[in-house]
């Protein structure tokens, strides 16, 4: 293998698992925004993630956009005891929940095929 270069078969494992890792974390977020959205004063957290240099995403946790945040109106029906309107959308959470989880499941079958094929070509080698 020529000096500077990553073997193919451990680098798409690797993007697989940062795959796994950033899916994880929008679950997380989802989750921590539905549990709180009642809580006085929550910000909610969306996930930023963006393509890493060597393959694969690098995730964070982020406060979400401005336009969620409380509004003032006792009187809509929604507003919880101190007169405020949820800051999460509930069902939006729970869409991003499924795409996280479905997006984990892809790359979890990504792992293992890189995983299948890399063992075959050690069985190959042998």
């Amino acid at each position: 293998m020529p000096d500077g270069q990553d073997g193919t078969m451990s680098n798409a494992g690797s993007i697989a698992i940062s795959g796994m890792q950033a899916a994880s974390l929008r679950l997380q977020a989802a989750a921590s925004n539905i549990v709180n959205q009642d809580s006085g004063g929550y910000q909610p957290v969306s996930v930023a993630q963006s393509p890493a240099p060597d393959g694969g995403v690098t995730a964070s946790l982020q406060p979400a956009s401005p336009a969620g945040l409380l509004a003032y109106n006792p009187a809509t029906p929604y507003a919880n005891l101190q007169g405020s309107l949820p800051n999460v959308d509930t069902a939006t959470e729970i869409v991003n929940m499924k795409e996280a989880s479905y997006d984990f499941r892809a790359s979890l079958q990504a792992y293992k095929a890189s995983s299948e094929m890399f063992k075959a070509l050690l069985d190959a080698t042998a």
